[in-house]
């Protein structure tokens, strides 16, 4: 494979520049290795996909099977933001199924391939495709998408439609906000997803041009060979199949937050979450003598080990700091109701659920200045910009002061927020005419 477009000098492969030469040519030679690589890996891409050309999208003469994946879920439901995007709409998907559709739920692991998982106990749980079946890539199975790319491509040359909700790509451009193994996986996962996929589906358009974007750049593939579609996120957590049970103690915890100012921050403790920066600027606001209470509602996450344990031993906690580990979704909408503002502090998001939930519950939002929240941008969601704790403790301060005069801080009530029964309305319409078939048609298949 020949390199028409850089060159080694153009890489820096030699270094001219002030410095140390040979540092210079060594960083030059590493750029080189991973520009080889990435053309090594495109053309693996583009040759994997093209060999998956599969029979043209055709009319099946019974109902079509949608093979929605809930592998990780199955095993596991973690509780976070994207477990209840796939609570919301499987359970809307269930309620009104595409016409002509029969849903099937699946799961696989990195060992055992995609099988059957909502039959009877001791049913046969292989899975039979015919052309015109859709699988729909609901969970985020970043383990075992790459895992199982031989089933999936089978499948695929059998006329079944593969089709991705993509959730974001932070592990690809930030990988230092996670672990080593995750950053990992969601490579492996989108490069599979560029061998595989018939379309991605994304929750914001910031998402779907960064999807665009990285498919095109890194894997080369043409503008729309890989059909994206963005659909709305849904506000109520009732409609999630919401998890049940309050936590010891809750009932005095919400009458401890009528009684004085509450700011709640919904996230698991990770980097990119901004919990650091919160709660320092709350030390601040409390060494100056303010009551304000921070209640921060989120699973123990990775490389936040030092918070977490600052977090169990801090000084307020149980007076003006709680920290709920292990929430239900029950006892989050209890505090959406309780609180009095919601502050959604995050570095990157591929959507931010907590902020258009609590816009939902009718609260106030102080976000980051991030493209992806701007979208929602109406009266009572404000934008900060600060980047230390002093000037983030400075904004709250005016901010409370302002929640706590009625009236102060308006909530737009006239702009409609959508329901997960819209997210799933738009998520049919992209399957409808992803396999090129109108509403009428997807009926007809069943008459």
């Amino acid at each position: 494979m020949k390199l028409t477009h850089q060159s080694p000098a153009q890489l820096n492969v030699v270094g001219t520049s002030s410095g140390n030469p040979l540092l210079n040519q060594q960083a030059g030679l590493v750029r080189l290795a991973a520009h080889v690589g990435m053309l090594l890996e495109r053309g693996l891409v583009q040759r994997a996909r093209a060999r998956l050309r599969g029979p043209a999208h055709c009319r099946p003469e019974g109902p079509r099977q949608l093979l929605i994946d809930v592998s990780r879920i199955h095993q596991h439901d973690a509780g976070t933001g994207i477990q209840r995007v796939v609570r919301a709409l499987l359970g809307q998907l269930h309620a009104v199924p595409p016409p002509g559709c029969v849903i099937r739920t699946v799961a696989g692991t990195r060992r055992r391939p995609y099988r059957y998982v909502d039959g009877p106990p001791g049913a046969d749980d292989t899975i039979q495709v015919r052309p015109g079946d859709l699988f729909l890539g609901l969970d985020l199975s970043a383990h075992v998408i790459p895992s199982q790319r031989r089933q999936l491509a089978g499948w695929k040359r059998q006329g079944v439609s593969l089709h991705f909700v993509i959730y974001d790509l932070l592990a690809i451009h930030h990988p230092d906000w996670f672990s080593p193994k995750l950053a990992a996986a969601i490579r492996r996962w989108v490069r599979a997803l560029a061998i595989l996929a018939d379309s991605a589906i994304c929750i914001s358009p910031v998402v779907r041009d960064d999807f665009d974007a990285w498919i095109t750049g890194r894997y080369g593939l043409a503008a729309g060979e890989i059909a994206t579609a963005v659909i709305p996120m849904g506000h109520d957590i009732q409609a999630t199949a919401p998890s049940r049970g309050l936590p010891e103690g809750f009932e005095n915890l919400c009458t401890i937050l009528a009684d004085r100012p509450t700011l709640l921050m919904v996230g698991t403790l990770e980097p990119r979450k901004g919990h650091a920066q919160v709660v320092a600027g709350f030390e601040l606001l409390w060494s100056r003598g303010e009551e304000a209470t921070l209640v921060i509602v989120g699973r123990p996450g990775w490389k936040t080990e030092p918070l977490q344990a600052h977090l169990r031993a801090h000084p307020e906690r149980g007076r003006r700091l709680f920290w709920l580990d292990d929430a239900s979704d029950e006892a989050l909408a209890r505090l959406y109701q309780a609180c009095d503002g919601v502050i959604v502090a995050s570095l990157g998001e591929g959507f931010g659920l907590p902020l258009i939930e609590a816009l939902g519950y009718g609260k106030p939002v102080l976000a980051r200045d991030l493209p992806v929240f701007r979208p929602h941008a109406r009266p009572g969601l404000e934008f900060f910009q600060a980047q230390d704790p002093a000037a983030l403790a400075d904004y709250l301060v005016s901010w409370l002061e302002r929640l706590t005069e009625e009236g102060e801080v308006a909530i737009e009530t006239t702009v409609q927020i959508p329901s997960w029964q819209e997210s799933s309305c738009a998520l049919v319409d992209h399957l409808r005419q992803s396999v090129f078939l109108s509403p009428e048609s997807f009926v007809e298949v069943v008459e």
